[in-house]
């Protein structure tokens, strides 16, 4: 249902997230139209209206989210769940809510509202969808299911959104859509991800930094050489965030991901050639239902030559509607096992990487201020450092690194580099 269409007088409202990048930017978007609207947003205790918008990844999330939903239900508050899970399960959102509960899917966030509206942000960090939707088809997702067919916003709104953001004191831009490479992929004559952030480097003025989101291997591979080109401005993070799922070729067809594991090695070695200080993050699905042991073992050797800089390990959950859905499971003891040992190498891995950093002086960009005191900044390979300061958001700063950790770097400041 069209935000328009939900509230007929000014309500104090507040919003809850859960899920990916791309979710916190349709909250955003969310934020803007309901002030548009006349609406507040306010904090827990004040609001009249509470706004979910859920995710249903994984079994994991999906049941963190059902727990949300049913406190909120306890407590008596008037419920809106949006996102993904209204879109791919309403009989499950209404099992919980009832059958009167209105739903906002991601389509209806756009419905009624320009391409060019103004997102809404905190501090110094801006969320910009630049798509709905994907080309793929793997075969253990449910998004597909919620956010459908590609469909990629045009490059000209993004612009005027991104220039509207820096205009109102963003830093960090967060470029995201279910597969960013993916952009433009719909219309053949379409501008695609490389134009696109030419275009936002060249035209946008202002001190500011793009991270771009998830790419995947079989759209990424297609523009590779044209999209290392375009990473290599000062204004974009050199940070490359490519799902790979698995290291085992029959795993990834089962998967219906489209590409090869030689595919994933052409890419990290090409960006590590081309960036040689660099992060490079990636996915893996452990315990797939057709993952035998040598097809695990694909993977942890793919992820120990490789020696990726950040992995996420999921391990597999079963989603309504998908093709994975009707294959027999491994035991979950299995897959426990098998993500205990992945992460372990893991952990070794990225301990060692950022060991070598220890000492180093790196310009840090402050994006946010720290839940225990002090901020949090990102260099230029979008590593996140911590500093034991009161520091302005926004302003960068050349740091010495001090202690490495698995997830983060601490550093004491050498210099102010400019405000």
């Amino acid at each position: 249902m069209p935000l328009q269409n939900i509230f007929v007088k000014p309500q104090k409202i507040r919003l809850e997230t859960f899920g990916c990048t791309a979710n916190v930017g349709d909250t955003m978007k969310l934020r803007a139209i309901l002030r548009k609207e006349g609406h507040a947003i306010v904090a827990e205790g004040e609001a009249d209206v509470v706004i979910v918008n859920t995710c249903t990844v994984t079994k994991r999330t999906e049941l963190n989210v059902l727990k949300r939903l049913k406190e909120l239900k306890e407590e008596g508050k008037e419920v809106v769940v949006a996102g993904c899970m209204a879109a791919a399960q309403p009989d499950l959102v209404k099992s919980i809510l009832g059958n009167e509960v209105t739903m906002v899917t991601p389509q209806d966030i756009y419905k009624g509202y320009i391409e060019d509206q103004w997102l809404d942000f905190d501090g110094v960090i801006s969320v910009i969808p630049i798509a709905m939707g994907c080309v793929g088809k793997c075969s253990y997702c449910i998004v597909k299911r919620a956010r459908g067919d590609l469909r990629s916003y045009k490059p000209e709104k993004i612009l005027d959104t991104v220039k509207s953001a820096v205009e109102r004191g963003a830093k960090e831009i967060r470029i995201t859509s279910q597969d960013c490479s993916a952009y433009g992929w719909e219309d053949v004559s379409a501008s695609k991800l490389p134009e696109l952030l030419e275009m936002i480097t060249t035209s946008v003025e202002g001190d500011f930094r793009i991270r771009v989101g998830m790419m995947n291997p079989f759209t990424m591979i297609h523009i590779l050489d044209e999209l290392l080109d375009a990473f290599d401005s000062k204004k974009i993070f050199k940070f490359f965030h490519v799902p790979v799922q698995s290291g085992s070729d029959k795993v990834l067809r089962d998967m219906n991901r489209n590409y090869k594991a030689a595919d994933f090695i052409e890419i990290v070695k090409s960006i590590r050639q081309r960036f040689e200080d660099s992060t490079i993050c990636t996915d893996f699905i452990v315990g797939f239902p057709t993952e035998t042991e040598e097809d695990f073992f694909s993977s942890l050797s793919l992820l120990d030559d490789l020696k990726l800089e950040k992995v996420n390990i999921t391990r597999f959950s079963s989603r309504p509607w998908t093709e994975a859905s009707k294959l027999k499971d491994l035991l979950e003891r299995d897959k426990k096992n098998r993500s205990r040992i992945f992460s372990s190498l893991y952990q070794k891995i990225v301990r060692e990487k950022n060991n070598e950093l220890e000492g180093q002086k790196l310009p840090v960009l402050i994006t946010e201020k720290g839940k225990k005191g002090g901020v949090i900044g990102r260099d230029p390979a979008y590593r996140l450092v911590v500093l034991n300061n009161d520091l302005p958001l926004g302003a960068t700063y050349t740091v010495r690194v001090t202690e490495a950790r698995s997830t983060y770097l601490l550093a004491e400041i050498q210099n102010v580099i400019f405000e």
